[in-house]
């Protein structure tokens, strides 16, 4: 029986299907349900992108960039205010070091985790413009740039209507969360059962350690993962199906093997399995790729490496990983204009994060195929 550790889309069941057949049904019924109240924000919005000569966004992306506002202020907002200005400057020096000097990358993280672990006094929010720009510091200092630099846009937008609009929509992106966080636990909480076990239980011992903020998510990131993963598959999905070259991208942790031993052979794209284990994931993947036209690689250091896309007729990318972090790869090959499609790792077991010796993870290959429009 497979270990969990945080979540677990297969839940009580031998594969994901039902999981992605729940997420479907969820977001159309949430997007359904929201996108009227959110009509004034998302009309204004893309009229002032417009106007300033930046390209379109769907009603359905822009109501889930709100949601993600609200959810990462819900959550890191207080965290974000209590954030010393010695804090901010020496993580932001800590993340262009690492990009500089990437040999020293363990003690960097090493750093980051002892700055990020120190409490500092409260700094004083007087109200929610304020929050709202403490969080996008922070989420740039977090090294979570796709983030900050996609909702950078929704504060500059905000503040050019004015501080007590601005004020106004974040607090409704804040109740959109609140609300968000009742209905996706209903429907989406039998994922997530062991979500509050590590929070209680392990998460406490990684405070000095530098992915402390990614194991402590609670709940409601898991879901605002779950759902964004699922719309921003349909935003990009005409996009993706008219790319020329497809290419999936796999973490390290679906190796059968473990690090040491995968053969698995480095390229500038990440690496390229070279078949040592009949059994392994990463090679299956690879073997329906060279029967199908898709090429796989093990996720790369960065994205930045596929270089930018040319639209409808340049690379399409999918990219395998868990629920926390795929959502927002999606926004960060978009910015180099290549569409993405999502697929969620069925579960976590990676060392680097989740269980001091890590085992094999794996994901839902039917959704995979499905989503990559082939067939064996």
């Amino acid at each position: 029986m497979t270990q969990i550790i945080t979540y677990s889309l297969r839940s009580d069941a031998a594969n994901s299907d039902e999981y992605y057949r729940t997420v479907a049904a969820f977001a159309e019924d949430w997007l359904a349900r929201v996108k009227p109240g959110l009509a004034g924000l998302i009309t204004g919005f893309r009229d002032h992108r417009r106007g300033h000569g930046e390209p379109d966004r769907s009603p359905d992306e822009c109501a889930f960039e709100l949601l993600a506002l609200g959810v990462l202020v819900h959550e890191h907002g207080k965290q974000a205010a209590r954030m010393a200005g010695w804090q901010v400057r020496l993580l932001w020096w800590l993340a262009l070091a690492r990009e500089r000097y990437p040999m020293a990358e363990a003690a960097i993280k090493w750093l980051r985790g002892l700055i990020s672990g120190i409490d500092s006094d409260p700094v004083s929010v007087k109200n929610e413009e304020d929050i709202l720009t403490q969080t996008i510091r922070w989420l740039k200092v977090n090294e979570e740039s796709a983030k900050e630099r996609r909702l950078a846009q929704w504060e500059a937008y905000f503040k050019s209507n004015g501080a007590l609009q601005t004020r106004e929509a974040v607090s409704r992106c804040l109740d959109l969360a609140e609300d968000f966080a009742r209905t996706s636990r209903y429907v989406l909480g039998r994922y997530t059962g062991g979500v509050e076990r590590f929070l209680s239980e392990t998460a406490p011992r990684y405070r000095w350690r530098y992915d402390a903020g990614l194991v402590s998510r609670t709940h409601l990131e898991y879901h605002l993962g779950m759902l964004g993963s699922e719309i921003l598959n349909r935003v990009y999905r005409q996009r993706f199906l008219a790319s020329r070259n497809k290419v999936a991208i796999v973490p390290p942790c679906m190796r059968a093997q473990p690090e040491g031993e995968c053969k698995a052979l480095a390229t500038p794209f990440g690496a390229k399995c070279q078949a040592c284990t009949v059994t392994c994931r990463v090679h299956q993947i690879t073997k329906l790729g060279e029967k199908t036209g898709f090429e796989v690689f093990i996720i790369p250091d960065e994205l930045h490496v596929f270089g930018s896309g040319t639209g409808n007729q340049g690379l399409g990318l999918v990219g395998v990983s868990c629920v926390l972090t795929n959502w927002s790869g999606g926004w960060e090959a978009d910015e180099m204009n290549i569409p993405a499609q999502g697929i969620l790792l069925d579960y976590v077991g990676c060392k680097y994060h989740w269980d001091k010796k890590g085992f094999p993870t794996d994901t839902n290959l039917t959704k995979l195929q499905e989503v990559m429009g082939v067939s064996e």
